[in-house]
């Protein structure tokens, strides 16, 4: 398959709900905890997560479809009308920013947004190590502030890594979600049905760390043998599992299942197991 679809919209589409955050040193606590009261605090931080890993997929998904990259795809968040862009070109790279001007621009997909998202394309998008780079100015969704750097590179065939640096969602209901992740994503079905997103299945391997919106440090690191398995076609994580790091805490695991299409994980800390309900990304 030729490696430019790595970068059409069907590849980069991918994954909206990767639960991987936080941050600081090994814990390793024996402080008695109630896992009950635990599980939730996980779930909260893993929901926030999904959150800021929609708001940065979105930006590739919004470029795509103002007319950067022409696309015969009929996705929810195709504009009614187009916004300002403007494209700057040399020998080396390609610089495109997407202008929705400083009040809201309703889209399609019934979102208001407002601001600028730049993308800078290096390199040939047929090779390995080509990447195209994303940043934010004043850019909001649903009054939702997004910040940050992404970066994604070319690392193989139907495989690239996703590097986010400095990420940050300013929630319009309070609270600030920080978020920096390195994870590679691979896609493992729906090579053939170019036209055709909701059949594409990714796996998901690496980590992020940051802070959910109550201020909480931690990190969620995928668990060797057990990647996250994403479909377009479901809302949240198949299956897969992730360990989590929080400063002052016990370590803990959020099993996402046996890959049927559901809000249902479990969150293990210590010896003890609890069902956990999980979110799909809204902003």
């Amino acid at each position: 398959m030729n490696l430019k679809s790595i970068f059409s919209v069907k590849s980069l589409l991918v994954v909206g709900s990767f639960a991987l955050l936080v941050a600081c040193q090994k814990n390793n606590s024996t402080i008695s905890e109630d896992p009950t009261t635990e599980s939730t605090a996980i779930s909260t931080s893993a929901n926030d997560d999904n959150t800021a890993d929609a708001a940065f997929m979105d930006l590739k998904e919004i470029t795509d479809q103002t007319g950067l990259e022409p696309t015969t795809k009929s996705l929810d968040s195709a504009k009614y009308t187009f916004p300002k862009i403007k494209v700057v070109k040399d020998s080396n790279s390609l610089i495109a920013t997407v202008d929705f001007g400083t009040e809201n621009f309703l889209c399609k997909d019934g979102k208001l947004r407002r601001g600028k998202i730049m993308v800078k394309v290096i390199g040939n998008l047929n090779t390995p190590g080509s990447s195209k780079i994303y940043t934010t100015s004043d850019y909001f969704v649903n009054n939702n502030g997004v910040s940050g750097t992404k970066t994604v590179t070319v690392i193989g065939d139907h495989s690239f890594r996703i590097f986010v640096a400095n990420g940050k969602v300013t929630k319009a209901d309070g609270g600030i979600v920080t978020w920096n992740t390195d994870r590679t994503r691979t896609m493992i079905a729906g090579f053939d049905s170019k036209d055709t997103i909701t059949d594409d299945v990714y796996e998901i391997s690496g980590t992020t760390s940051g802070t959910n919106a109550a201020g909480n440090a931690y990190k969620f690191t995928t668990i060797v043998g057990s990647p996250l398995v994403k479909s377009n076609g479901c809302q949240w994580i198949k299956s897969g599992k992730l360990k989590i790091e929080r400063a002052g805490k016990l370590d803990a695991t959020i099993d996402y299942g046996d890959g049927s299409c559901d809000d249902q994980g479990t969150v293990t800390v210590a010896n003890t197991t609890k069902a956990i309900t999980l979110k799909h990304w809204k902003l």
